[in-house]
């Protein structure tokens, strides 16, 4: 008996359905008219039209996001969220505990606030630091000091845009005098929550110039990290800028 052929051609050795391409065979070899044609295969969903490694952007100004805020506006991503064309970053890590407090006791209640200085000492630090290339820079002979409440979600350190849209920041060191060490956007203050369940403030420094020291190191803080800060704290930026951390 001769084997059987299907409507492609294959030889068969059974005669009811190919065993090589499973079409079904009519005894008299004839094609078998189509049974009716499966659906087509759902097309592949949809993606984002985003190139490959593209970063989430600032919706204000479209430039790509490299930390918690946008290095041309200031805006903060996970305060005011970003653009809606890519997916939202993973929450970034719980900042670390604040050291305790020294002395005997919980701090007493009082209102946080920043006092802004000219600070010599630090001042010649950075002098002593960066070499003759700061002699451009020098110390004023008067600058008032200011004080500034911490309210809010967070507190912006830096200088205003002369022709900007941009907010200015809620302490503007645009002066004068003018410290042009200092960055549009120079570090953010951000409350939180110290080791004992009481309020608090820290540092970040979102990825300014010149970087940002505490307390008279000569090593600045790590860009885009929350760094806790206790009452009595001095904050530089700048060429000569110091930020006093007080509690009162």
């Amino acid at each position: 008996m001769s084997p059987a052929v299907c409507r492609n051609g294959h030889a068969s050795e059974t005669d009811d359905f190919c065993d090589e391409c499973g079409a079904p065979i009519t005894p008299d070899g004839a094609p078998v008219p189509a049974s009716t044609p499966a659906p087509p295969a759902p097309a592949p969903a949809a993606t984002a039209a985003v190139g490959e490694g593209t970063a989430e952007v600032c919706p204000r100004c479209g430039t790509p996001r490299t930390g918690r805020f946008c290095e041309e506006d200031g805006h903060d991503f996970v305060l005011q969220g970003g653009s809606a064309a890519t997916p939202a970053p993973a929450p970034s890590p719980a900042p670390p505990a604040a050291p305790p407090a020294v002395g005997n006791g919980p701090e007493p209640e009082g209102t946080w606030l920043v006092t802004v200085e000219a600070d010599r000492r630090y001042y010649e630090s950075v002098v002593a630091r960066e070499g003759p290339d700061i002699a451009a820079v020098t110390f004023p002979n008067y600058y008032p000091s200011a004080e500034v409440p911490l309210l809010g979600a967070e507190v912006r350190i830096g200088r205003r845009r002369v022709n900007g849209s941009t907010p200015p920041p809620q302490i503007d060191l645009a002066g004068p005098p003018l410290d042009p060490g200092v960055s549009h956007l120079h570090a953010v203050l951000l409350p939180v929550a110290d080791d004992r369940g009481g309020d608090g403030w820290s540092v970040l420094d979102p990825g300014s110039t010149n970087g940002t020291t505490i307390n008279y190191s000569d090593d600045p803080i790590a860009l885009d990290t929350v760094v806790p800060l206790r009452a009595g704290d001095r904050v530089h930026v700048g060429a000569f800028t110091t930020l006093v951390i007080e509690r009162r």
